[in-house]
């Protein structure tokens, strides 16, 4: 077989992916293959650089933000932990991580969800969370786990 032929069919399989790629793309769908890299790296690549969030620091902010927002206007009032190195809502690459305050008498309402949660209880007590429908207390020092 001549050598151009090769080339010339390299080439029409070449504008014939080109032209599947860019259907694709205009139908908002992509190739996973061309994705892989980024989804499954090779080796951990973390864009989050190390930081600390003082408690005794963050502490009167939350506080203050329980006396100026009432729960009408924030359905969840949580100041998001945003690493210096990336755009909020992100702690670390993986990981979005907040603190919430529920102050006495109020209710968050309940909604679904989506991701899994992980709720470290830092103060208070008498409070309470439903996971799968079920009343679970929160006291200091719990760790509770809400699948998705």
């Amino acid at each position: 077989m001549p050598s151009g032929t090769v080339s010339t069919t390299a080439a029409a399989l070449e504008e014939s992916t080109a032209s599947m790629i860019k259907a694709a793309a205009e139908n908002h769908i992509k190739p996973l293959w061309l994705q892989m890299s980024r989804l499954n790296p090779p080796l951990p690549n973390p864009k989050a650089t190390p930081h600390l969030w003082k408690y005794s620091e963050v502490r009167p902010i939350l506080v203050n933000a329980g006396r100026l927002v009432p729960e009408e206007q924030a359905e969840r009032r949580v100041l998001m932990l945003v690493n210096p190195s990336q755009d909020a809502p992100h702690t670390t690459n993986t990981i979005c991580a907040g603190l919430q305050l529920v102050v006495p008498n109020e209710t968050a309402k309940a909604r679904r969800h989506t991701a899994f949660a992980m709720r470290f209880i830092i103060e208070g007590e008498g409070g309470f969370t439903a996971v799968y429908g079920r009343r679970v207390k929160m006291r200091r020092g719990d760790v509770i786990l809400t699948p998705t």
